[in-house]
């Protein structure tokens, strides 16, 4: 997803920029809204509270412009548990009735999928970064998820900050899908040549959870090109071995 490797920790960054004030003699800031620093903060935040899951539900939300076309938002019930397990159902959008598993390690690592309709007579056994598993996505199931998310936010967030090439245009609270959150909106500037992920993204994060349960990106164009969204969202719901098995009798694979 998200392209630049960490070069170095968050809290090398913390130390240069405060070192940076101190030389320039104007003292560190206060962390206030505006200030990068901040969303380091939130990452860390969000990455101890992600930490503490072992197993979560939702109701996922997605809608993806793919070559260059916005495709109908797809709405699934979606089950995970770590380190990677996955099962959807699709309840709304183009792939209304599909199921998908996947667990890591087991099924040849293979995507378990039966379709909705009268194409789901049988299921199929995928590659999930092959063709048909993506026909509909731009990413495969393995890049679903708040720990990827997450891991892909610092991947890009930190680096830009260390180059000086993330704008915070805006951190406040407000409502969103119904509970407290935190927004940021930010823009990756790309000056020195770098390349992130996108240009500006705006994430919610639920200020009770501590996940980003709403994210938005941006092209160069400032066209939006993915927007993903968690509602219902449960922690630690006690999930077992039978929720990702193909055999589980309320599954049709």
């Amino acid at each position: 997803m998200m392209l630049p490797r960490r070069s170095i920790s968050g809290l090398s960054i913390r130390f240069v920029m405060l070192l940076g004030y101190v030389w320039m003699g104007i003292g560190a800031p206060s962390v206030g809204a505006s200030h990068p620093m901040q969303m380091l903060k939130l990452l860390d935040e969000m990455d101890s509270s992600y930490s503490r899951v072992n197993d979560y539900v939702a109701v996922f939300h997605s809608l993806e412009r793919i070559d260059g076309k916005l495709y109908g938002e797809q709405t699934a019930l979606l089950k995970f548990q770590k380190p990677f397990k996955v099962y959807m159902k699709f309840i709304g959008g183009p792939s209304k009735g599909t199921e998908a598993l996947y667990v890591e390690g087991s099924y040849e690592n293979k995507l378990l999928v039966r379709r909705g309709g009268i194409l789901g007579f049988m299921p199929f056994s995928l590659d999930p970064r092959g063709s048909l598993a993506m026909s509909r996505s731009r990413h495969p199931v393995t890049e679903l998820g708040f720990g990827f998310l997450l891991t892909e936010f610092r991947r890009n967030i930190e680096p830009a900050i260390g180059s000086g090439e993330l704008e915070i245009l805006r951190l406040t609270d407000e409502t969103f899908k119904g509970r407290p959150a935190t927004v940021v909106e930010g823009r990756l500037l790309s000056n020195g040549g770098r390349k992130y992920y996108c240009a500006r993204f705006i994430i919610h994060i639920d200020k009770e959870l501590l996940l980003p349960v709403g994210d938005v990106f941006y092209d160069g164009h400032d066209e939006m090109f993915e927007d993903y969204v968690f509602t219902d969202v449960k922690l630690n719901v006690g999930l077992t071995a039978m929720d990702f098995s193909r055999y589980n009798k309320s599954y049709r694979f």
